[in-house]
């Protein structure tokens, strides 16, 4: 089951890709593991001085969407994107996944971006590496870092056109 949500996920993105026509056919920019597992390596030291406990890069930016490494030591805040699909591949360690509910003491951190201190009534997942999520713009969401642990993922921000 895993495997061919694995499967629709990437079809999902590839598409979502492919409508957009934006690059040429035969651009393509690859990121090894060996790569990706060196750069949250040296991004670990930056999220453990963090006091927030998070290191957080963009690695490309394309015209609908674009690529991030993110390293948590600690839990995220509570966030929904009016405009952006996440798609989160977990590279290393565990955490857990809040999505939906509703958003306690919710503040606009900027246009489309809203922010809370918890979720209520969200639905909870706990994620290991190889696991792919999909959290479709709107829905409030929340990564929960176990204390003294790692969690490593590559993130894929689809950005939706604004309806017309």
């Amino acid at each position: 089951m895993t495997r061919n949500f694995v499967l629709a996920a990437a079809l999902a993105v590839t598409a979502s890709f492919a409508s957009a026509q934006t690059l040429p056919p035969s651009s393509a920019d690859i990121r090894t593991s060996e790569q990706i597992r060196k750069q949250a390596a040296d991004m670990l030291v930056q999220a453990r001085s963090n006091p927030g406990g998070v290191a957080s890069v963009t690695l490309e930016k394309y015209p609908n969407h674009y690529t991030m490494l993110t390293v948590r030591t600690k839990s995220g805040g509570v966030e929904m994107h009016k405009s952006a699909a996440d798609f989160f591949i977990v590279i290393e360690g565990e955490a857990t996944i809040l999505t939906g509910g509703t958003i306690a003491d919710p503040k606009e951190a900027q246009p489309g971006e809203t922010r809370g201190t918890k979720l209520t009534g969200a639905q909870s997942r706990t994620v290991h590496p190889g696991d792919v999520v999909h959290i479709a713009p709107g829905v409030p969401h929340q990564t929960l870092v176990a204390p003294g642990k790692i969690f490593t993922y590559y993130v894929i921000k689809v950005i939706q056109p604004e309806a017309k």
